[in-house]
């Protein structure tokens, strides 16, 4: 997702889930393949190595888990330190199986 008016809205939104660190701000789109913005925090993770490998796991965690939501979302990480990638990948499983 490349729009800057629709991540600033998501980031403004109230709508959030946090679980395990994630969190996940979502609206009511229509779009129906949801798109993502993946967001990690340069304060946390100062070098780009870090903050790239854990973009590239939520990444991979969105595509290998089945979402049936529609809008879109924006992801952040808030954790101090890198998660496995299982770990990633279950808690995303989780807050999109019970959202």
């Amino acid at each position: 997702m490349k729009n800057k008016k629709i991540i600033e809205n998501l980031f403004r939104s109230t709508v959030s889930v946090v679980q395990n660190e994630i969190k996940v701000s979502g609206d009511n789109g229509k779009e129906s393949p949801p798109c993502f913005c993946v967001s990690v925090p340069k304060k946390h993770f100062s070098r780009a190595v870090d903050r790239n490998k854990i973009r590239r796991r939520i990444k991979a965690a969105l595509r290998n888990i089945k979402i049936k939501a529609n809008g879109n979302y924006l992801v952040v990480y808030k954790s101090l330190d890198i998660m496995p990638y299982k770990e990633v990948e279950k808690t995303l499983g989780d807050i999109f199986n019970h959202s």
